[in-house]
């Protein structure tokens, strides 16, 4: 039997829900929502880490939903002819979950060896599942502690702390994750304030120092927000701070007619919002950040320095 071991954890966040997590698992799948969704982490090789959560409407009942999962997990054994192993409750791991209520922990075992442990956060009101999978031949000992108990959630009315790859930050509890875009090589995550429009964007970047090997910071910022900025014109402000750069924008709407300009019906015209911005490398750790704060009226304008200094890069 292998110890499977680990010497270097960070955290990972997603929709307020976090853990942490050995640093080489990286998200292999994300869906869903705030209420309902899932996210699956993997290695080089295989799925090593599901979570997944749903709104409980105020139904704490851990234990029978724990009941009918064992129940389906038989049904399909028995359908495809496969072995299957449960142990319920098992005494080898120490949960130390205050925070949590029902919690349930089994060990199932067909292909895999798959660690679950099912709880209800009153925080939110959110049932959460996490299924730690392992191979056969592999031990998990110590692997598990380290991530069941530190599962942690958030509630209404906070800020949502969203951690992956190596950047943490936070978003406003006003604001909704409306899309994003994870790669190895870029975190794009996209918020938006419903009643205003508001819209916050946080970027990462990878090798900064190879992107900034041809051009300068300024360049590159238009460049490949050029699509974003179409509408914008925008004045930028560039200081060095050590080894460091940090680019800021403001831009306000281009005229009615530069937009009518634009290869784009007049019935279709994007709304028209001011921009307030800023870019800076982290150059001991090969990154570039972006935060960008898209806003209709000077009364509805963000708090951009706040939103930058929760943008940080995991060492």
């Amino acid at each position: 039997m292998k110890n499977l071991t680990f010497d270097e954890y960070a955290p990972f966040s997603w929709h307020g829900i976090g853990l942490t997590i050995p640093s080489e698992w990286n998200p292999g799948k994300i869906s869903g929502e705030a209420n309902s969704g899932e996210v699956r982490l993997d290695d080089s090789q295989i799925a090593r880490l599901e979570l997944e959560w749903k709104e409980a409407r105020g139904d704490d009942r851990v234990a029978q939903i724990v009941d009918r999962y064992i129940e389906g997990l038989a049904k399909n054994a028995k359908k495809q002819k496969s072995r299957l192993r449960v142990e319920r409750n098992p005494k080898a791991i120490d949960l130390d979950l205050p925070a949590m209520q029902n919690t349930q922990y089994f060990v199932w075992e067909s292909r895999y060896t798959v660690h679950t442990l099912a709880t209800y956060s009153p925080a939110s009101d959110r049932l959460i599942f996490i299924r730690i999978m392992g191979r056969t031949d592999e031990n998990l000992d110590a692997v598990l502690p380290p991530i069941f108990n530190t599962l942690r959630d958030t509630p209404p009315g906070d800020p949502l702390t969203w951690a992956l790859y190596d950047m943490i930050c936070q978003s406003p509890p006003e604001y909704e994750l409306e899309n994003f875009e994870l790669k190895s090589g870029h975190i794009g995550l996209r918020f938006q304030k419903d009643s205003t429009r508001t819209r916050l964007n946080i970027d990462r970047f990878s090798l900064a120092r190879t992107i900034l090997s041809s051009k300068d910071l300024d360049e590159w910022y238009v460049e490949f927000f050029t699509k974003d900025l179409r509408h914008i014109h925008i004045e930028t402000d560039i200081q060095t701070h050590g080894s460091n750069i940090v680019l800021s924008i403001n831009g306000h709407p281009k005229s009615r007619w530069q937009g009518l300009l634009q290869p784009l019906p007049f019935w279709n015209m994007r709304p028209r919002q001011n921009l307030s911005g800023r870019v800076w490398t982290d150059m001991e750790t090969n990154k570039i950040f972006v935060v960008q704060t898209y806003w209709k009226k000077s009364e509805g304008a963000p708090n951009l320095d706040a939103y930058c200094k929760d943008v940080t890069a995991i060492s």
